[in-house]
This record gives structure tokens, sequence and C-alpha cells, in this order.
């Protein structure tokens, strides 16, 4: 329950701190630190649904669904969307590119560095050990 809450405060701070990078700093920082905070908050949402996964594989779901957005972008599917839905802009993106796919990249990696790191400290702090930074109680039973 504690890792979910801790989840869910640092999913709520990153979204708010995209918000802020994406409308006051101007490009191409603001579109690249909004890209970067984009996939850190989508590795934190699946992180959060998956509260019991390792965080490599987090990552790997996390950077696929961002290439899968990308992706989307290229076929301009994502544009007739946001046409329809301006707010679905947020999540959709509007254009393909490549940049974006390595700001992606970057994010994921510092999420999935961030987790390993709170949580081998969290162990450290517990006393417990950890296994490629994976709790024992964050780790199915079986």
């Amino acid at each position: 329950m504690r890792r979910r809450l801790a989840l869910v405060a640092a999913l709520a701070a990153v979204v708010l701190a995209g918000l802020v990078v994406a409308t006051r700093v101007p490009d191409p920082w603001g579109d690249v630190g909004g890209d970067v905070l984009y996939a850190v908050a989508t590795y934190l949402l699946v992180a959060l649904v998956l509260v019991r996964t390792r965080p490599v594989a987090v990552g790997a779901l996390a950077l696929a669904w961002c290439g899968a957005v990308e992706a989307l972008q290229a076929t301009g599917l994502a544009a007739a969307v946001n046409d329809e839905v301006p707010p679905a802009a947020w999540l959709l993106g509007s254009t393909f590119a490549v940049r974006d796919l390595a700001c992606y990249a970057v994010g994921v990696a510092l999420a999935v560095g961030g987790d390993v790191l709170v949580r081998s400290l969290v162990a450290r702090r517990t006393g417990r050990r950890t296994t490629a930074g994976v709790t024992p109680s964050a780790r199915t039973s079986g």
C-alpha cells in the first residue's frame, strides 16, 4: 500500500512538472523536457498498475507504450483523434519525431534507475535484501 501511495504521489508531481515544463519552458527544452517527463509518468503509471513487477520489465512496457504512441503519430491517426478531442493531444502528441524516441528512452532509464535506487534504500532501511532492485515483498510469492 505504501508503494502505491508513493507511486501516486510521484505520478502527480511528474504530471504537474510536465504541465509546467510543456507550457512555460521555451522550445526546444520545453519539448524535450515534456517528452522525458511523459516517459517518466508512463513508467509510474505502469508501475502503479503492475506494482509487483520488476523495474526493468516496467521500463520495457513503458518504453513500448511511448514508442507505440509515437508510431501512432506517424500514421496521422493521433492528429485525427486530437482534432476531434483536443485534450487527447496531451496523451497522444501531435507529430512524429525521432528525437522523441530518444527522450522517451532517457525518461524511462531515469525512472528505472530512480525506482531501483528507492527500492534499495527502502530495503536497506528496513533491513531486507534486494534482488535486482526488487525487495522480497515486491516479488510475487510462488
